[in-house]
Parts: structure tokens; sequence; C-alpha cells
């Protein structure tokens, strides 16, 4: 079945010229959790916080410019959105999430638009199958980062993998990683339907289905690109 890997856009003359287009804040405005900012949103000891996060002091870069979709320098599961944007996602099927009002300013053109950001928990590693996946291990040198070692993982069953995973240098150390070159989900995945979610553990890459693809190209939303992927 086709998906696609999920990417924001770098076509400078769409999304500017910097890279992430939303990376930091305003003068005044605090992110720390005490003060109910944005950071509250990377408490792992909860899924969402209990009350709503002021999210009123972002700053659009300076080379950056306003699209449906806006790059943040913040979280891989946190996603910033027009109202546009907004209303397609709440007719699609992603994972577990919360959506939350904010405001981006540019201090450049001087004006802030409202927009959306959403924190989204998706972990679908549990379903794929891997026995009829390919996985492989990557370690790089620490000294020449061209000098990569690449090995095959196999697994035949979740249970494998995870003994191999949990006995791997995985959380240890920065060069190690473990990618697919191809996934097979199982067909209790497939029920789901789901148009966005990460696998997590192995492959940190979002996933959106063809659905997602097709809605954001027809409603001409900016700032996304797309990947296709067979799983």
């Amino acid at each position: 079945m086709k998906f696609y890997k999920l990417d924001y856009g770098c076509d400078n003359e769409i999304v500017g010229n910097q890279f992430p287009q939303v990376w930091d804040f305003v003068k005044g405005y605090s992110p720390k959790p005490e003060d109910n900012g944005l950071f509250t949103l990377y408490d792992e000891d909860k899924l969402f916080p209990e009350k709503e996060p002021d999210l009123s002091g972002l700053k659009l870069a300076s080379g950056a410019q306003f699209t449906d979709f806006l790059s943040n320098g913040f979280d891989n599961d946190i996603y910033l959105f027009s109202e546009k944007a907004k209303i397609l996602l709440e007719n699609l099927n992603l994972d577990l999430h919360r959506i939350y009002p904010a405001k981006v300013i540019s201090l450049r053109k001087k004006t802030s638009r409202d927009y959306y950001m959403m924190k989204i928990i998706s972990k679908r590693w549990e379903l794929v199958d891997f026995a009829n996946s390919e996985l492989y291990e990557k370690i790089e040198d620490e000294e020449d980062l061209d000098d990569v070692v690449i090995n095959p993982v196999t697994a035949h069953s979740l249970k494998e993998f995870r003994n191999k995973y949990d006995n791997s240098n995985f959380d240890n150390e920065w060069n190690y990683n473990i990618e697919a070159k191809r996934i097979k989900m199982l067909d209790s995945f497939y029920d789901l339907h789901l148009d966005m979610f990460k696998l997590d553990r192995f492959d940190f890459s979002w996933y959106v289905s063809e659905r997602f693809v097709e809605a954001v190209i027809q409603n001409n939303l900016t700032g996304l690109e797309f990947e296709p992927v067979e799983m």
C-alpha cells in the first residue's frame, strides 16, 4: 500500500530562505512550563498538558515566509499550521493528538497571524510485520563520518526485534541507528486507516496516507513535501 514520508517544503520562493521558519520567541514571552509556555508540551510524564498552553509568542524567522504549514525547531511531535490546514486535518484520521491556538509574529513584517499547534503522539512500530520487512543497523565512525558500517537486522517477530533492540546500543550511542530499507505492516495496522502516523523506535519519520496528500494538494496548502513509499 502506498504511503508518503512527510517533510517540510524547501522551495525558497514559498517558505523563504531560513529553516526552520519558527524556532524562537518574541521578547517578553516565556516558553517555560512554570509559565504555561510551549515547553509544557515536552512533559514526557503526560501525554498532553492539563491546561491549554500559552502559545502566543512564536516568532517567524527573519528570512522566512508565512505558509500553511510552518517548519519549527521545537519537537518532532509538534506541527504548526494555519486555520485552513486545521480544517483539513480535522477531517482526517490522525493518530492521538491535541490542537491548540497559537500566534506567530513577524517582526520584519510587523504583523502577526493566528495559527494552531498540534502535538501528535504515535508509536506504531509494534504493528510492523518484521518477518517481511528489511531492517539494518548503521554505525558511524566518530572520527570519520564517511566510514559507516551497515549490518542487516533480522527479526521474524515483534518479540525478536524487541530483544535485539533492547540489547543494542541504540539508546546509548549517538552514532548508532536502526533504519528500514523496506517496511511492511501487519493487517491490523491497515484496519486503523490512519492518515498520519509514526513508527518510532527505529524510524522517526512521519508518514501520511494518499488521502492526506490529495487533500493538501487539492486545497493548495503550502509548506509540505511528500516522498512516496510502499508499506
